[in-house]
């Protein structure tokens, strides 16, 4: 069977659309709408673009879809505008099929992760209703919901609407949860969340009712949340004062130790379930994510690289393939959007009059410029799904000196100077300069500590806490990055170097060749190396 999950928005609030394709229970194709529309979260729209380009990468028309899968279950009306949309835009439409919103999170993490049995944890905002969901999985038996969350307890709405009183936006939680190892957990929050016995309490009076929200751009905060604090919130672009620093990190400690009041329950819930199984957008949170792996009790963790929206169009495609009789295959690796010919890269390179090398050895090329003290544009492969850029859509450097982390900040991303990068290290190397508690961490999804005794070669990568977002690269799934990295290992003695991803502030990741010399002549990049091709920038007197 054919099955195409999506998502996508029907209201402004929807975001993050996307399309994933599965074909006899393997995935072909996961593709996001902001790549290709360049348009960051995609608030409100449908993933026209998305679907066509799952439709290019498996070589098959609309018409050879056998059942289509969206969120929206409790939406009314719901199978009927996506069925109008499809037939709009394709010409056609087959079957229609709705599922829970936590559901596809919880088949996307369960499904992708290749697990037979396992307790699954989808947590976000707000989605179908709730606000998450624990479950039962098993590849016999299917899912069965131990759990929903209301949306007046929502874990993700707590953190969302701190993110606001601390001056960023919606979709930049991460930078709370960053901000946050600068300050000290000393600001009391029970008056407005705190754990519980399998769980916690999070007053929803402080979200604003009057009037209600209406837009993901409108503050989510009411103005007792400031009466609460002693403070008014931070307004966006001015000073982060040690405040704000120790806000964020009491911000940080609460969703931490509400988390964990959860996993604790579940695990004594269903003590003959020993693996996790994790998505939704509050599982992004990596620092988060490295107590569960700590202190939750489990004997693996799996987090999906799609665990926001983005990944829900997987959930849903998973979900289609198990009503349709098909055995739902794992997700190897997250390599799953558009690739480009080196005849496409030529002819963009060529159209817009770059001068270029073809390059014998890439991998070799770009740890000499890496070893020259360069920053690189690194385009290569199909593109990775998810928010994070793992080796196909990445800028890379040397992660040897904190100077080196705030040229890249300043010069390149144009981004807060408190933000922090993450390393890339040789999956069997990793452990020498991170406690890895022997686990691979394909998809910087956890954070672990650095070694103290090797910090000091890579502290661009090690954050003020001595953390990093690890990325564990392996041959198997990413052997051009590899080869990179053990290039760079043999000219320098360190198997690590700085990966972010190959976009500005406030874009998308760079899909096609056009993305990435219009961002590269766009920043201080050094070189672009575009699969086979290096573009220098001509140094001017």
């Amino acid at each position: 069977m054919i099955v195409l999950g999506i998502h996508g928005g029907v209201t402004l609030g929807q975001h993050e659309p996307a399309a994933a394709l599965i074909i006899d229970g393997r995935c072909v194709a996961l593709c996001e709408e902001e790549r290709y529309l360049r348009i960051k979260s995609c608030y409100g729209m449908l993933p026209d673009h998305a679907i066509k380009a799952c439709l290019d990468i498996a070589g098959i028309s609309f018409a050879d879809i056998d059942l289509v899968v969206t969120p929206g279950i409790t939406y009314p009306g719901h199978a009927e505008r996506i069925s109008a949309y499809l037939r709009h835009n394709f010409g056609s439409c087959p079957k229609v099929g709705l599922v829970h919103h936590q559901t596809a999170h919880v088949n996307a993490a369960f499904y992708g992760s290749g697990k037979d049995k396992a307790i699954c944890l989808s947590l976000d905002a707000s989605g179908d209703g709730t606000s998450g969901m624990l479950a039962r999985a098993s590849r016999t038996s299917g899912i069965k919901v131990l759990e929903e969350i209301p949306i007046q307890n929502s874990l993700g709405f707590f953190y969302t609407m701190m993110t606001y009183f601390l001056g960023f936006s919606d979709g930049d939680e991460y930078k709370v949860m960053g901000l946050a190892p600068y300050g000290e957990p000393s600001i009391d929050l029970t008056r407005i969340i705190r754990p519980t016995s399998g769980g916690w309490q999070f007053d929803w009076s402080f979200i604003r009712q009057d009037p209600p929200i209406r837009s993901p751009f409108e503050p989510l905060y009411d103005n007792r949340l400031a009466d609460a604090l002693g403070r008014p919130n931070r307004v966006p672009g001015s000073e982060v004062t040690p405040y704000h620093r120790d806000l964020a990190r009491s911000v940080q400690a609460a969703m931490e130790e509400c988390l964990l009041s959860l996993l604790r329950a579940a695990r004594s819930q269903a003590p003959d379930l020993d693996d996790l199984c994790y998505a939704g957008g509050v599982a992004l949170n990596c620092s988060a994510n490295k107590r569960i792996v700590d202190e939750a009790g489990f004997n693996s963790f799996y987090v999906s690289p799609v665990s926001s929206d983005r990944g829900l169009a997987l959930g849903c495609a998973y979900h289609g393939a198990v009503l349709s009789g098909d055995t739902p295959e794992k997700i190897d690796d997250p390599y799953l959007g558009s690739s480009y010919s080196a005849d496409a890269i030529r002819g963009e390179l060529e159209s817009n009059g770059c001068t270029y090398q073809e390059l014998e050895d890439p991998a070799e090329t770009a740890a000499e410029l890496l070893a020259d003290g360069k920053v690189l544009g690194w385009f290569q492969g199909r593109s990775e799904a998810g928010a994070r850029a793992l080796g196909n859509r990445s800028i890379i450097s040397a992660a040897s000196t904190e100077e080196m982390r705030d040229l890249v900040n300043a010069r390149i991303k144009y981004r807060e100077e408190f933000r922090p990068f993450a390393p890339a290290a040789l999956v069997e190397q990793a452990d020498d300069y991170f406690d890895t508690k022997d686990l691979e961490y394909p998809t910087m999804s956890i954070t672990v500590d650095a070694r103290p005794a090797t910090a000091d070669r890579i502290r661009a990568v090690v954050h003020t806490d001595g953390t990093a977002r690890l990325q564990t690269v392996d041959s198997r799934t990413n052997a051009r990055f590899h080869e990179l990295i053990q290039h760079y290992d043999r000219k320098t003695g360190v198997p690590v170097i700085l990966n972010t991803s190959f976009n500005l502030k406030g874009q998308p990741i760079v899909e096609s060749p056009r993305d990435a010399i219009m961002t590269f002549f766009a920043c201080g990049l050094d070189a672009l190396i575009l699969d086979r091709f290096l573009v220098k920038k001509i140094a001017t007197q």
